[in-house]
């Protein structure tokens, strides 16, 4: 019987996240409702924090061996389940801060829930729980680990989209996500079975081993059939065209702190799922370039071409956040090929993964302080029948309407924001400017350069082609909606449609919450700072070539 070494080093990131998510089950127990709302999403962020630091130390010692280890096989390959390396270390930092910053957001939101409609303990458990599947993937050698990680990624997530209450749309979200997980689980199970059926092995090191071996199964039609099967499964969890339809709809439908985490470490785990999987089967399946590549060049494109026609913030960035994923395969694309610079199209991957994860969680944290800001702003009368604005009409100041609820804040909702909440509309620009690669977030621009640099390095060429003029294409929508929140507001539609010059008077917003104006401040800081110091994120992502090379 074959026993396998376990070395518990290797899971102090993920025995943290699992002791916060005990004392948030146990504290929910016992904490009354108003020291709950506030108390349990503090903690589960610092929890978060605490992960990311025990990775960040953990990553650095080059002896720190793997866990749940077997013999080696043929060839001395590693048959450990799970490997603290620096590539798993980097993607449990970033995607460990991101969770943790979703958990300030998710705070604000508990705290203005002074009813107790949405259940504070079960809201920062599904999350905790969330966040130990995605550090799982990261540093998963097996195919089982994998899947395990995938799972404890995705299920819980079902009931968080559905902690919007009072709205259908939450409700349609979740089934809309398990409908989607269950089809993508499938199809990857359907890939690893035929994997395991080839190759009789379920580690990456050794499946890597026998599909280069001359000859064998890696030869077989089969085996790309496999391939494909297992990356279109992982392509589900990252959005990626055409498997995204999840995605404007489910992000739309939960809650902003859901959305975000969704765009950012649920993202991140799906990328981390693909850097693991793809060394070991592009090995001996050229289709595994080719599928990846045409999934970059089709996401990339339908998400910023679908993304202009947006009127509503979190589907425009639901559609940005799959033209990111675009760009995020391209380094996937590389590191698929044959070049000599594979392993630099993982690095790209990487570096320009800490550049998004900052940006859109920097931006939904904005999204979250207009919704609680704007109240009915952009309802600026009465609609009639015809679809528009009657002469009579003056602006709500009573709450929300339906739409608002279902849709969040749109694009006119959010004109002339500058004017009531100057430091929330700077913020929301500079993320949505980083998001675009413009000066002067410079952050955004060296992540694109990476990127383009990746490509052009690993015979890629006209993918960087694709990056540049996709990201010239995405300056339409980031910039409207940048110009919007500067713009002069105080002007009336008449009865027949024509811009009338009687000014309307905007209803006052509340007051935006400490805790997101502090989150905002401080990604907006880091954001800043580190386009003046690069190294400070993108030069700390392993596998990247320095530019001097």
């Amino acid at each position: 019987m074959t026993v396998q070494s376990i070395t518990w080093a290797p899971l102090a990131p993920v025995l943290v996240l699992v002791a916060g998510l005990v004392f948030v089950l146990l504290a929910d127990l016992m904490l009354p409702l108003g020291v709950r709302r506030m108390v349990l999403p503090a903690v589960s962020a610092v929890t978060c924090a605490g992960a990311a630091g025990c990775a960040a130390w953990l990553a650095g010692d080059p002896g720190l061996p793997g866990t749940f280890c077997s013999a080696p096989g043929p060839g001395n390959a590693s048959r450990c389940a799970y490997v603290l390396g620096e590539t798993a270390g980097f993607l449990t930092v970033v995607l460990c801060l991101a969770a943790a910053a979703v958990l300030v957001l998710a705070l604000a939101q508990l705290q203005a829930d002074v009813e107790g409609v949405t259940p504070a303990g079960e809201y920062c458990l599904v999350l905790l729980a969330a966040t130990i599947g995605a550090v799982i993937v990261a540093g998963s050698r097996d195919l089982i680990t994998l899947l395990v990680g995938l799972e404890t990624l995705t299920v819980p997530m079902y009931a968080a989209v559905a902690f919007r209450r009072g709205s259908s749309a939450g409700a349609e979200a979740a089934l809309t996500l398990l409908l989607v997980s269950v089809t993508s689980t499938a199809l990857m199970l359907l890939g690893i079975g035929f994997l395991y059926g080839l190759t009789g092995t379920m580690h990456l090191d050794v499946l890597a081993e026998v599909l280069t071996a001359g000859g064998g199964v890696g030869d077989l039609a089969l085996a790309d059939v496999a391939v494909v099967l297992l990356l279109a499964g992982l392509a589900f969890k990252v959005g990626a065209v055409p498997f995204h339809v999840w995605a404007p709809s489910t992000y739309q439908g939960a809650p902003i702190p859901v959305a975000a985490y969704l765009s950012s470490a649920s993202k991140a785990g799906g990328i981390a799922g693909l850097i693991v999987v793809l060394p070991a089967v592009s090995s001996g399946s050229p289709a595994a370039a080719t599928w990846m590549a045409l999934l970059a060049v089709v996401s990339m494109t339908v998400g910023n071409l679908v993304a202009m026609r947006q009127r509503h913030l979190v589907r425009l960035l639901a559609w940005s956040g799959i033209a990111q994923t675009g760009y995020l395969l391209v380094g996937l694309a590389v590191l698929s090929g044959r070049s000599d610079q594979a392993l630099s199209g993982a690095g790209a991957t990487l570096a320009y993964l800490a550049v998004y994860l900052l940006m859109t969680v920097g931006a939904f944290a904005c999204v979250a302080a207009i919704d609680g800001t704007t109240g009915t702003v952009g309802t600026t009368g009465t609609v009639g029948t015809a679809g528009t604005v009657g002469t009579t009409g003056t602006v709500g100041t009573t709450g929300k309407t339906d739409a608002a609820v279902r849709d969040g804040p749109s694009v006119e909702s959010v004109r002339g924001l500058a004017a009531d909440h100057p430091r929330i509309a700077a913020a929301f620009a500079l993320f949505l400017i980083g998001l675009a690669g413009l000066p002067p977030v410079l952050l955004g621009l060296f992540g694109k350069v990476v990127v383009v640099r990746a490509a052009f390095t690993g015979d890629a060429g006209w993918l960087g082609i694709l990056v540049a003029l996709n990201t010239v294409l995405a300056f339409v929508y980031y910039l409207r909606v940048a110009a919007a929140l500067f713009a002069r507001t105080g002007v009336a539609v008449g009865s027949a449609g024509q811009l009338a010059s009687t000014p309307v008077e905007v209803a006052p917003g509340r007051a935006v919450s400490s805790s997101t104006g502090m989150l905002v401040a401080a990604l907006a800081l880091v954001a800043l700072v580190a386009g003046f110091w690069p190294d400070l994120i993108i030069g700390a992502a392993p596998l990247l070539s320095p530019f001097g090379e």
